[in-house]
């Protein structure tokens, strides 16, 4: 090429080709024709979307794809080179900050990624995956975008597939997990039940003869009494001589030494005591027996206030140091329920009530567990609190998971909470909901129907 100088600079000029630089020429032309060729060849079979764009100052060009891209679309590809990229970016891409994420992406030297659903031009959808990448010319400027990307449809429908069997796999391992709890559990209360209501036979046996020989105590004490006083009567009734001055005195000298008067006083109330303690055993035996025995599966009609005065008895010796015990019972209707299982329930919230004041610090003087008890439409509503050490926000959403416990060890399995959700909800229709405020306390409610499980069900 010759170059010749003029006024406004130098200008290119034609210069005549022989015929060998001409022939050359044509084969270099040809074999890049043929290499152009075999590039769009290539890119045409594979099934990978390839798009070269200009960008314009409006809107980037389409000035390359290939024919997966036309075909996917809908399109000929004749109809899209030269045209502006909205073509395609009318059916993806739908935010409406689409092109200037694109365009800050670029710009920036970086790679945009985008997932999108596509709509074609007959109405049917399939999702696309792509990535834009920034061209630059010889000098550095950004000129073009070259977008590849690939119909991944099935990809994603495979993937979620996969995160539905995954999901499954592991709600089926949990559900495992818990009927394998459960069944430990039960084997170990159905256990435990068979121990307690053996020592409650054997406790409650003599205890009977206790109180039977309190009786027969208490009636021959009062029949000791008559005779006394009818052996000093029959004394006052003797002729008045020294034989009945004698017997006076030694009446006199067997009570002052026997302290008659000071056992007449303090017997009786002795006694009491003692029938109060024999009563209190009883209960207790009464509560054990109630609350060990073995249920049947099904539910039936049960007094839950009573349910819950006979796991305190059971759970006195957790707390009976730590809090006092305040009760706001409602008049509850019979709840349909297996009270042997809530019976769990109640012993694992007072117990954990017990041990949350204990870890706050607190005495008999400043621990209080609250019990309530209430009818809210045809639910039966029990409230458990304490003014324990609280529980962290953080721990709210695992307290119900199992194993989930920040008890040291061998203070608690993390399993009682865990089985006292699925009791509440799973087996009973309910719900069991928690508040808490770190250092102050926590509450737990408890909501169940009170025609049981099936009624709620079926309504």
């Amino acid at each position: 090429m010759r170059v010749e100088t003029v006024e406004d600079g130098p200008v290119a000029q034609p210069q005549s080709l022989t015929e060998a630089e001409a022939r050359q020429l044509r084969a270099e032309n040809s074999e890049l024709r043929e290499q152009m060729a075999l590039r769009d060849h290539a890119l045409d079979s594979t099934p990978t979307f390839f798009v070269i764009c200009k960008l314009e100052p409006l809107e980037p060009t389409i000035v390359y794809c290939n024919k997966s891209v036309a075909d996917q679309h809908g399109f000929v590809r004749q109809e899209m080179i030269g045209k502006p990229i909205s073509i395609l970016t009318r059916w993806v891409g739908r935010s409406p900050n689409y092109a200037a994420d694109v365009l800050a992406a670029l710009s920036a030297g970086q790679t945009f990624h985008l997932e999108d659903e596509v709509t074609r031009r007959d109405g049917s959808t399939f999702w696309i995956g792509v990535s834009i990448r920034p061209l630059y010319d010889g000098t550095g400027r950004l000129t073009h975008s070259v977008a590849v990307g690939a119909d991944i449809t099935a990809k994603r429908e495979e993937r979620r597939k996969k995160q539905e069997l995954q999901d499954k796999l592991i709600a089926e391992m949990k559900e495992r997990e818990r009927v394998v709890i459960e069944l430990q559990l039960s084997q170990k209360l159905e256990s435990v039940g068979r121990l307690a209501a053996g020592i409650a036979h054997e406790i409650n046996t003599p205890i009977q003869y206790v109180g039977d020989s309190l009786y027969l105590l208490r009636s021959a004490y009062d029949e000791f009494n008559q005779l006394l006083d009818s052996v000093g009567s029959a004394i006052e009734i003797l002729p008045d001589d020294p034989v009945r001055a004698a017997l006076q005195l030694e009446m006199e000298r067997l009570v002052k030494k026997h302290d008659v008067e000071y056992l007449r006083a303090e017997m009786p109330k002795a006694f009491e005591r003692t029938f109060e303690g024999v009563e209190r055993v009883t209960n207790i035996v009464k509560a054990m027996k109630e609350f060990a025995h073995p249920d049947a599966e099904e539910q039936n009609p049960a007094d839950l206030n009573h349910a819950i005065e006979t796991t305190l008895i059971v759970a006195s010796n957790e707390y009976k140091y730590l809090a006092k015990v305040s009760k706001e019972f409602g008049e509850l209707p019979q709840v349909v329920c297996n009270i042997g299982e809530l019976n769990q329930v109640f012993l694992n919230l007072i117990v954990n009530a017990a041990h949350a004041i204990q870890d706050a610090g607190k005495d008999l003087n400043a621990g209080e567990i609250k019990i309530c008890t209430a009818v809210d439409g045809d639910t039966a509503v029990i409230r458990i609190g304490d003014n324990g050490c609280g529980v962290p926000e953080e721990n709210l959403s695992k307290l119900y998971d199992p194993f989930f416990t920040t008890k040291e060890i061998g203070r608690g399995s993390g399993q009682g909470l865990a089985i006292s959700h699925s009791i509440v909800v799973d087996k009973h229709g309910g719900h069991i909901s928690v508040s808490s405020t770190l250092g102050a306390g926590t509450e737990f409610t408890l909501r169940l129907p009170i025609d049981g499980r099936a009624a709620r069900a079926s309504a």
